[in-house]
C-alpha cells in the first residue's frame, strides 16, 4: 500500500512534462516561423526597393544563402533554346572560378530544372541520376536545393543552393526558397521594366542625336564614330561591317576594345555554305550564343554571343553589320536586334555620305591638279621653251668652247621641260589610270629613283597607252625595271635618263646613265639576256653600248 501513491503520482508528472515539451517545441517552431517571417519581410523590402537588375539578381542569391544557411548559391538565367544566358554565382573566390574555366551552360542537374521547372531537393547531388558530375577544380558539393523563378508565369531562371551547413535542406527550407523565388520574380519584373525603360531612353537619345548630325551637311557623323557608339550602346567588344564582293564577305570597317582586331581589316569570308548565305537571302537578323557557331573552322576564344544584321550599304551594295560580346556576357536579346537594325540604317546613310564626300574631295583635288597642270603647261613650259630657243640663238654667235657649254645648259632646260611634262601627267592621273603603261613606268621610276644619288629623268613620246597591248606593256615594264636596276647595282652612276617612244611602228625604250660604262667579261648576265629574249621574241632588238660617259641600253619591239 505504501508504494502505491508514488506510482500513481508519476503518471500525471510524465504527462505534464510531455505536454510542456510539446509547448516548448511549438513555441520554438513559432519563434522560428516568426523569425523567418520577419526575414522574408526584410528580404521583400530589400529586393523590391532595388531597381538595378544585375544587383537584384546577385542579391537574390546572397539572400538565399543567408536565409537557408548554405555555403554556395547561384542564379541561372534562362536564355534562348533553353540554355543559360547568365550564371551569377556566390560563394566561390576568384582563383577557384578561374581554375574551373567555363561557367555552366545548363546541362545535367541544372538543365533538369530548365526542362522541368519544379523544385528539386536532394540530400546528396551524386545520388541523382540527372547529375553529370563536376568539372575539374570544382569544390565538392553535397546537398542541393533548386527552385524556379517565374516572372509573369514565364520561367526567368532558377535559384540554386548547395551545401546546407545543417547537413541537408528541409521541407521548410524548400518553402522558404519558394517564397524567396516569388518575391524575386516581382523584384526582377520591376527591375526589368525600369532597366528596359532606361535602355530604350539611351537608344532613343543616341538615335535622335545621330539623326540630327546626319541631317547637317557640314557635321555628319563618320562611319567609325557611329560604329564605336553602337558598340558602346550594345555592350559589344567588337563591331565590324562586312560588304558583299563577288562570292565573299569582306571586312571594310572593324573596331574593338582590343586594337589587334584591326589586323582583320580586308579579310574575306566565303558566302557559299555559310551563315551569310542564309542571312543575306532571308534579310532577317541572326543572333547566336557562340562565335564558333558562325564558322566551325574559326575559334575566337574571347567572343561569345554574336549578332549579325543584314543591311544595304548603298543602292548597289549589301553587307552585314556584326557585333560580338565577350565570352560569358548575355545573349543579344530581341530589343538589341531591334535597336541595332535602327542604328544600321544610320550607318548605311553615313557610308553613303562618306562615299559622296570622298568623291567630292577627289573631284576637287582633280580640278586643282588640272589647274596646276594647265598653269605649268601654259606658262612655265612656254617660258622655258622660249628661254631654250633664245639660248640656241645666242650659241650660234659664240666661240665653240662657250657654245658647247651653253649647249649643255640648253639640254638641261630641255630635260626640265620633259620633267615638268611628266609631273603634269602625274597630276592628271586618276585611280582609273593606275593600270596604264605610262603610270606603271612612272611607278617603277619613282620606286628606283631614291636609290640613285641624282635624279632619274623620264620622258614619253607618242601614243604609248594607245598602241601597247597588255602583253607588250608587261615586257616594257620589265625592261625599264631591269635597266634601272642595273644602273643602281652595277653602273656606279649618279643619274639616269629613260626615254619611252612610240614612232614608226615601234615602241622603244632607251636608258642612258653617266656611270662606269658597260660591263666587261660578263656578256650574258641573266638580266641582260632576259631583255634580249623579250625583244627577239617580239621581232625586235636589244643593244647595250657605251655612252660618253656611261652606258646606253636600247630596246625596241614592233607595235
Amino acid at each position: 500500500m505504501s508504494n502505491a501513491a508514488p506510482e500513481q503520482s508519476s503518471g500525471p508528472t510524465l504527462a505534464f512534462e510531455a505536454l510542456l515539451s510539446q509547448l516548448i517545441d511549438q513555441a520554438e517552431t513559432m519563434q522560428r516561423s516568426h523569425s523567418r517571417l520577419r526575414d522574408l519581410i526584410r528580404v521583400n523590402n530589400d529586393l523590391t526597393s532595388n531597381l538595378d537588375l544585375p544587383m537584384v539578381l546577385r542579391r537574390i542569391v546572397e539572400l538565399g544563402l543567408e536565409l537557408l544557411d548554405a555555403r554556395y548559391g547561384a542564379m541561372g538565367v534562362v536564355g534562348d533554346e533553353t540554355r543559360l544566358a547568365q550564371f551569377i554565382h556566390v560563394g566561390m573566390d576568384d582563383p577557384t572560378v578561374e581554375a574551373i574555366g567555363h561557367l555552366p551552360r545548363g546541362r545535367g542537374l541544372l538543365g533538369a530544372l530548365i526542362d522541368d521547372p519544379v523544385p528539386v531537393r536532394l540530400k546528396r547531388i551524386s545520388d541523382d541520376r540527372r547529375s553529370s558530375g563536376f568539372p575539374a577544380n570544382h569544390p565538392p558539393m553535397k546537398s542541393f536545393l533548386g527552385v524556379p523563378i517565374r516572372v509573369r508565369d514565364v520561367v526567368f531562371g532558377n535559384l540554386y543552393l548547395t551545401d546546407a551547413r545543417a547537413g541537408a535542406f528541409t521541407a521548410d527550407d524548400e518553402e522558404i526558397a519558394q517564397s524567396l523565388a516569388a518575391t524575386a520574380g516581382i523584384a526582377i519584373e520591376n527591375a526589368r521594366l525600369f532597366e528596359d525603360s532606361a535602355y530604350r531612353a539611351r537608344w532613343s537619345t543616341a538615335l535622335a542625336e545621330t539623326s540630327r548630325r546626319l541631317m547637317r551637311d557640314d557635321e555628319g557623323d563618320d562611319v567609325s564614330g557611329l560604329m564605336i557608339r553602337l558598340a558602346e550602346l550594345a555592350e559589344a567588344s567588337i563591331i565590324a561591317i562586312l560588304v558583299v564582293e563577288a562570292d565573299d564577305l569582306v571586312i571594310h570597317h572593324i573596331h574593338g576594345k582590343d586594337p589587334s582586331v584591326a589586323q582583320a581589316l580586308g579579310r574575306r569570308f566565303p558566302i557559299d555554305g555559310s551563315f551569310a548565305a542564309k542571312l543575306l537571302a532571308s534579310g532577317e537578323p541572326l543572333s547566336v550564343a557562340s562565335f564558333a557557331e558562325i564558322y566551325e573552322d574559326l575559334h575566337h576564344t574571347d567572343l561569345g554571343a554574336c549578332m549579325m544584321l543584314p543591311f544595304a550599304v548603298s543602292d548597289h551594295e549589301h553587307g552585314v553589320l556584326f557585333l560580338g560580346r565577350p565570352d560569358g556576357a548575355p545573349f543579344f536579346a530581341d530589343r538589341d536586334i531591334e535597336m541595332g537594325v535602327s542604328f544600321a540604317g544610320h550607318i548605311s546613310l553615313a557610308m553613303e555620305r562618306e562615299e559622296s564626300r570622298e568623291n567630292r574631295q577627289r573631284m576637287e583635288l582633280l580640278e586643282e591638279r588640272t589647274r596646276i597642270a594647265r598653269d605649268l603647261h601654259d606658262h612655265v613650259i612656254q617660258r622655258l621653251f622660249a628661254i631654250g630657243l633664245n639660248l640656241q640663238s645666242i650659241s650660234t654667235r659664240l666661240d665653240p668652247a662657250l657654245a658647247g657649254r651653253l649647249s649643255n645648259q640648253i639640254d638641261e632646260v630641255d630635260g626640265a621641260i620633259a620633267q615638268i611634262r611628266q609631273s603634269i601627267f602625274s597630276l592628271k592621273r586618276t585611280p582609273e589610270d593606275a593600270d596604264s603603261l605610262r603610270s606603271r613606268i612612272i611607278e617603277v621610276v619613282e620606286r628606283i629613283d631614291p636609290q640613285l644619288p641624282g635624279r632619274a629623268r623620264l620622258e614619253f613620246h607618242g601614243p604609248i597607252d594607245t598602241l601597247a597591248d597588255d602583253a607588250l606593256a608587261e615586257d616594257v615594264v620589265a625592261v625599264v625595271t631591269e635597266a634601272l636596276s642595273n644602273v643602281v647595282r652595277h653602273a656606279g652612276a649618279s643619274a639616269a635618263r629613260v626615254l619611252v617612244t612610240v614612232a614608226g611602228g615601234r615602241l622603244g625604250v632607251e636608258c642612258v646613265d653617266d656611270g662606269s660604262g658597260p660591263p666587261t667579261g660578263v656578256p650574258h648576265r641573266s638580266g641582260l639576256a632576259n631583255m634580249r629574249d623579250r625583244a627577239v621574241r617580239r621581232g625586235g632588238a636589244f643593244e647595250l653600248t657605251a655612252a660618253k660617259p656611261g652606258t646606253r641600253v636600247l630596246w625596241w619591239a614592233p607595235v
